[in-house]
């Protein structure tokens, strides 16, 4: 399961994911995002994210490097840089 929470963090728009990152909350993840970009640029705050399978791995990588990303979990971190790594 995957919960987005709207909220705002120094005058900024994020979107606040808590669970797993995992099969169809992927794209749900890309939906809600690309809806918020609409109204305002939108980053992200991982911190509550304890999982992700290889979908949602492709995902944090794609708004990594987008430089959408603000905030995440010690496991996130870990996670993607040793995806980085060759």
């Amino acid at each position: 399961m995957l919960r987005i929470h709207h909220i705002v963090h120094d005058g900024e728009p994020r979107l606040a994911l808590e669970g797993r990152l995992v099969g169809p909350w992927v794209e749900e993840c890309r939906d809600v995002l690309a809806r918020a970009e609409r109204e305002a640029p939108t980053f992200l705050d991982l911190r509550e994210v304890h999982f992700a399978d290889a979908d949602g791995i492709a995902l944090l990588e794609e708004l990594e490097a987008a430089g959408r990303i603000r905030s995440r979990s010690r496991f996130l971190a870990e996670l993607l840089r040793k995806e980085e790594q060759p």
